[in-house]
C-alpha cells in the first residue's frame, strides 16, 4: 500500500509537469474548432469561475416544445433554486492522440457522494483518453458555493503523458472508515489495451481512496492484472470492494485485509453485467443481471460473499413496456427500503430505448414492474436517488448526452403512486442565459436531509443542433434545491 499526500508541494511535483506536458502539445484540430465554439457560447466566461451562479426562475417550469406531446407527468408549482458552476480544467482542449487511440472528451461516468460533516459533494471527471489520460476528483463546497478539482490521479501515480493511463472512474464513490472515499480506475482503450501497452508497464485498473479531511490519496494497487473496472461498489459496513471487469471478471476484495476473496469469472450459465453492482448492506450480498445471451429473460444473479458462491435467482428483468424487449440493470437506489425493495432501471438495446423501472425484493426473490421511467424518445437513465423518507426517487433521463432533447427534466417519481413530477426543465433555460447545454448525467445524489439534489452534468458550451448527437466536453455541477412544498 502506498500513501500519496498532495499538499501544495506534491501538487507542484507531480501534477504541474504532467499538465505542462499536455499544454505544450498542439490542440487537436477538432478540439480547436470546439474551442472556438466554446469561446463564442460561454458569453459570461463561466469556465474561468469557481464560484457558482444562482438561478431561480419560473421559466424552468415551462414545458419545452420537444416534450409537449407527452402526457404522463405533471410540473411543479414552485421553481427550485439552482446553483451552477463549471468544473475547472487546466487542459480543457485536448491534443491529438497517438494513431489508433481515441481523442477523448472531458466527461463524468461515476456516481458521486455527499459528506454531511463538511457539507461537501464529491464526484469525478476524466478526459476519456488512454495516452495523456487525466482523472480528477471534484469537490463542491455547499457553504462557500465553490468548486475545485483535486490533483490529477495519473500524475500522482508517477505517470507521464507518454504513458498509458486510466482516463475515467466509472463506478460509485463510497465512504468507508469515516472520511475515506473509495473508488477504482478504468482504462479508455477498448475492449482492452494492446500487448504493447501492457509491455510498456501498464498493469490494469487500481483500487484507491481519498481522505476528504486530510487530503491524502491511498493507492491499494492493481488487484487483478490486465483487468480494469467499468463498475464498482463498496459494502460500507464490512469494508468490501466489489468490481466487475470489461469481460465479466468479478472482483471481491477485502479492504482491511488487503486481500482478494474472489477474482475471476462466474460459474457456467452466469455472467456479471459490467454496469451493475447492487449491494444489499443488510445481508452483505451483491446482485446484478445475467449478461449471457442464452438467458433470454435476463435473470438476476446473486453473489454471497460469506459463502463465496454465485446463484441465478428466479427473478428476472421485466419486459420493456414499449418495445417488449429485455435489458440489463443499469442503475438502482443505493439502500434497501424498510419494505425490502430496491428500485432499479433497465438499459435497453440500443441504450436510448431502455428506461423500464421495477422494484426488486432480494429477500423474497421477486420483482414488481413499475413501467417506463420517462415516455420520451430518450429514456436511458444511469442514476437514481431515493429520498430519506423513501417517498421519492429522483432521476434525469437520457443520460448519454441527449437529455436536452427531452428538456433535461429533473424528475421526481412517487414510490407510492407511481406518478412523475418534473421539478425543473434545465434546458433551454441554461442554454438561453449562459450558452450551456446540460446534456445528461451519470451522477445524482441527495444530501442527508433530502433537500438538495447534486448533479454532475455532462454538457458543453455548444450551439444547439438536435441532430448533432451527444454533447460532452464541459462538465458542470448543479445543486437543485427542492422546494419544501414539492417534497
Amino acid at each position: 500500500m502506498k500513501t500519496l499526500a498532495f499538499f501544495i508541494v506534491a501538487f507542484l511535483l507531480f501534477s504541474l509537469p504532467f499538465v505542462a506536458t499536455l499544454n505544450s502539445q498542439n490542440i487537436a484540430p477538432s478540439e480547436m474548432k470546439r474551442k472556438q465554439v466554446v469561446e463564442k457560447m460561454d458569453k459570461m466566461h463561466l469556465r474561468f469561475e469557481t464560484t457558482a451562479v444562482i438561478e431561480k426562475s419560473k421559466k424552468m417550469l415551462e414545458i419545452p416544445q420537444s416534450v409537449k406531446h407527452l402526457k404522463d407527468f405533471s410540473v411543479a408549482m414552485t421553481a427550485p433554486t439552482v446553483e451552477f458552476v463549471i468544473v475547472p480544467l487546466d487542459t480543457r482542449f485536448l491534443p491529438e492522440p497517438p494513431k489508433g487511440y481515441s481523442l477523448g472528451t472531458w466527461s463524468n461516468w461515476s456516481q458521486g457522494n455527499y459528506y454531511a460533516p463538511t457539507k461537501k459533494f464529491y464526484a469525478t471527471v476524466g478526459n476519456h483518453r488512454a495516452y495523456g489520460a487525466q482523472i480528477h476528483l471534484v469537490e463542491y463546497d455547499t457553504r462557500t458555493k465553490t468548486i475545485r478539482t483535486l490533483p490529477e490521479i495519473n500524475a500522482l501515480l508517477g505517470r507521464q503523458s507518454e504513458d498509458f493511463g486510466d482516463g475515467k472512474i466509472h463506478g460509485w464513490l463510497d465512504f468507508y472508515n469515516g472520511s475515506d472515499l473509495y473508488f477504482c480506475t478504468y482504462w479508455c482503450h477498448y475492449p482492452e489495451p494492446t500487448e504493447e501497452d501492457f509491455q510498456k508497464g501498464y498493469e490494469g485498473g487500481r483500487i484507491m481512496s481519498y481522505n476528504v479531511t486530510t487530503d491524502k490519496f491511498t493507492d491499494f494497487g492493481v488487484p487483478l492484472k490486465r483487468s480494469s473496472w467499468p463498475y464498482h461498489r463498496m459494502d460500507t459496513r464490512r469494508g468490501r470492494m466489489f468490481a466487475v471487469g470489461m469481460f465479466g471478471e468479478f472482483l471481491s476484495y477485502e479492504i482491511n485485509k488487503r486481500e482478494i476473496r474472489w477474482a475471476g469469472y462466474l460459474p457456467p450459465g452466469m455472467r456479471w453485467f459490467w454496469r451493475t453492482m447492487l449491494v444489499d448492506e443488510e445481508t452483505g450480498c451483491v446482485y446484478t443481471s445475467n449478461n449471457l445471451e442464452g438467458d433470454s429473460l435476463v435473470h438476476i444473479v446473486k453473489y454471497n460473499p460469506t459463502q463465496n458462491r454465485f446463484y441465478k435467482l428466479n427473478s428476472h428483468i421485466p419486459p420493456n413496456s414499449i418495445t417488449g424487449g429485455y435489458g440489463q440493470i443499469r442503475a438502482h437506489t443505493k439502500n434497501k427500503s424498510k419494505d425490502g425493495w430496491f428500485i432499479c432501471v433497465v438499459v435497453g438495446d440500443p441504450p436510448g430505448t431502455g428506461g423500464q423501472l421495477f422494484k426488486f425484493f432480494p429477500d423474497a426473490d421477486r420483482i414488481e414492474d413499475l413501467g417506463i421511467c420517462w415516455s420520451g424518445e430518450h429514456r436511458y437513465t444511469a442514476s437514481l436517488a431515493l429520498s430519506p423518507d423513501e417517498k421519492f426517487v429522483y432521476f434525469i433521463p437520457a443520460a448519454h448526452g441527449k437529455s436536452h432533447l427531452e428538456g433535461t427534466p429533473v424528475v421526481q417519481y412517487n414510490t407510492k403512486t407511481g406518478t412523475r413530477k418534473v421539478l425543473a426543465f434545465l434546458f433551454p433555460y441554461f442554454y438561453d442565459k449562459y450558452g450551456y447545454i446540460p446534456s445528461g448525467t451519470f451522477c445524482i445524489k441527495l444530501d442527508d436531509k433530502g433537500e438538495k439534489l447534486f448533479v454532475l452534468f455532462n454538457g458543453a458550451f455548444a450551439e444547439y443542433a438536435p441532430e448533432s448527437g451527444d454533447v460532452f466536453g464541459d462538465p458542470s455541477v448543479m445543486v437543485i434545491h427542492i422546494p419544501e412544498l414539492e417534497r
